[in-house]
């Protein structure tokens, strides 16, 4: 992977933490959102309002599907609020949930990756609630869509 491909997938990491990040400390919880940059280094957000989280994953699972068959996707990351597996979770149970895959990779076998951040919900006294993000837990696997 190049220095750039690599700059590219941390730079959208970034805004997908942070997108998640606002969303936990305004509300405790966040919808699931697709997130994507196009070869032309455009930036997409999808979301939906679907109450249960497992069908608005699902929904934005067929719309990337879609998206796809444009063949102008660089990046793709499908973020979620999720319970980490207990194997992994290292004490800290509550994450954000990032499948990273890019066109860079389709190559390799290892195409892909979930990265868990784990976070905690903190309050000082009366203060606003602030996320506290810890080391995330790459996993990786082959890719599903970019391919």
């Amino acid at each position: 992977m190049s220095d750039e491909a690599d700059e590219r997938a941390f730079t959208l990491l970034e805004q997908a933490v942070e997108k998640a990040q606002i969303s936990l400390a305004n509300t405790k919880y966040f919808q699931p959102f697709l997130m994507l940059l196009t070869d032309d280094a455009k930036v997409e957000v999808y979301e939906n309002k679907l109450e249960d989280s497992t069908q608005s994953y699902e929904e934005l699972e067929e719309e990337l599907k879609v998206r796809l068959k444009s063949k102008d996707i660089d990046i793709m990351i499908l973020a979620v609020d999720t319970i980490i597996p207990e194997q992994l979770s290292q004490g800290i149970p509550s994450s954000i949930r990032l499948h990273l895959e890019e066109k860079s990779q389709v190559h390799n076998k290892i195409g892909a990756r979930f990265l868990y951040v784990p976070y905690d919900l903190c309050q000082v006294l009366e203060s606003e609630i602030f996320v506290k993000l810890h080391a995330p837990i790459p996993i990786g696997f082959p890719a599903e869509y970019i391919v």
